[in-house]
């Protein structure tokens, strides 16, 4: 790469050599047009705590172009949303106003893409809704009753009005799996995390392995063991990555699997 002069810099130079993260986009609608959105979040946990340029997937593509898309990048972030799956895909009948809102759109996108990254060995970090709706493309189901099972202390209703600070802080410790991909990575001591979800996983999609619960027995995380990175994690890791030690120690991982996909492209 080179400069509007001609001549080659290490800025470009450095540009050159960093991996590049897919990250799928949600749709919605604002008077009357629809729109694509994600959150900034997501884009600086990419740049400053995965070291990547992040390239946002619209959910406006076909399959193929879904497809197409995931050999032009390392790795592939799911994001959280304030929309729900669809709960057909789990063979739920409920509706609008028991388990949305949906986006039609982000649930085709997402299986298309996950699925393309588990059969290429992608490595894949799904966050909240991401972690769902890879549960769900497994065969896994969704539960809907978080607030309202008093089994689940410790997940309460979402208070938008709090500042971000607050919204996001710690909520409660995770529980580790000791032979888990999350215990390797994030090894012993106490790791408290936010909870900002309505739903969450229910029963484990075919193949997926538990690496964390919440200390009120809700799945926080889990993995696939065939794949080298192809993470779930139910709490929001991006916000503020860099500041946070369990987020940075997960982020870096990722980062570390998409060098290696890299390495591998380079060699071909």
């Amino acid at each position: 790469m080179t400069s509007n002069t001609g001549k080659t810099t290490p800025q470009s130079v450095a540009a050159d050599k960093r991996t590049i993260v897919g990250i799928l986009a949600n749709s919605s609608e604002d008077a009357g047009l629809g729109t694509q959105t994600i959150d900034d979040k997501y884009l600086t946990a990419a740049l400053q705590a995965v070291g990547a340029i992040p390239l946002i997937i619209p959910t406006l593509l076909k399959d193929a172009e879904l497809t197409h898309v995931l050999s032009l990048v390392d790795g592939l972030i799911l994001t959280g949303d304030a929309s729900n799956i669809q709960p057909a895909y789990y063979n739920n009948d409920g509706t609008s106003e028991s388990h949305g809102p949906f986006d039609d759109k982000r649930d085709t996108s997402a299986f298309v893409l996950i699925r393309a990254a588990f059969e290429n060995d992608l490595p894949l970090l799904g966050i909240c809704r991401g972690m769902q709706e890879m549960n769900v493309a497994f065969g896994g189901t969704i539960r809907n009753d978080l607030y309202a099972n008093h089994e689940f202390s410790l997940h309460h209703p979402i208070d938008y009005t709090l500042p971000p600070k607050q919204r996001y802080g710690a909520a409660h410790q995770l529980i580790l799996e000791e032979d888990g991909l999350l215990n390797s990575i994030l090894g012993e001591g106490d790791h408290q995390v936010n909870s900002l979800h309505e739903q969450a996983v229910e029963t484990l999609g075919d193949g997926l392995v538990l690496d964390a619960l919440s200390e009120d027995g809700v799945i926080e995380a889990f993995h696939h063991p065939d794949k080298a990175f192809f993470l779930g994690i139910q709490w929001h890791a991006e916000f503020e990555a860099v500041s946070n030690p369990v987020s940075t120690r997960i982020f870096a991982a990722f980062s570390k699997a998409m060098q290696s996909i890299e390495d591998v492209k380079a060699f071909l």
